[in-house]
């Protein structure tokens, strides 16, 4: 799998998966649609967190563009930061609706790529597939998936954060 990101102080703004699903082996794409499945909750969940944060965060940097704008900061790494937010922020036209609508296609590519990642991790445990079982349950923002095949027991579970300045973001981990 080739992943190309394209980063900015962390964040991924950009994510090209140049892998296609027609090479990925059979089993893996049956346990990433049972994965996809019974993690439904957490896709909604994300993205809704995801639009709430991305209201703030426009507000928030379209504060910051007009405080730059009426030379409140100094040249340097203020400006690099100015030339990099998007057109939508700079301009007094943009909308919060862009903002939002790229923040969520962010998240949902997001997702797509941590459920197949997490398929991969699954595979290589060793799982029979033909006789999976899951139950999964979620707790608040978190989210347990036990998968087992009778002999072999895997569990996946996720690690939410957020907060006033971090946007919303989560892990898989796999016991």
């Amino acid at each position: 799998m080739c992943l190309i990101f394209v980063l900015k102080k962390g964040l991924i703004l950009q994510y090209t998966n140049t892998q296609t699903h027609t090479a990925m082996n059979t089993q893996e794409i049956k346990l990433t649609e049972i994965l996809k499945k019974e993690t439904e909750t957490l896709k909604i969940q994300y993205v809704e967190m995801t639009e709430k944060w991305a209201v703030k965060e426009f507000e928030y940097l379209r504060q910051w563009a007009n405080d730059y704008n009426a030379g409140k900061f100094g040249f340097g790494e203020a400006s690099k930061k100015y030339y990099r937010l998007p057109h939508y922020i700079v301009n007094s036209n943009g909308r919060v609706e862009q903002h939002i609508e790229k923040m969520v296609k962010n998240a949902v590519e997001h997702y797509e790529f941590s459920i197949e990642k997490l398929a991969a991790r699954i595979e290589k445990k060793g799982l029979n597939q033909d006789n999976l079982k899951t139950v999964t349950s979620h707790i608040g923002v978190n989210i347990e998936t036990t998968l087992t095949d009778g002999n072999k027991t895997v569990r996946a579970f996720t690690i939410i954060a957020e907060g006033e300045i971090q946007r919303p973001h989560y892990r898989y981990l796999i016991k």
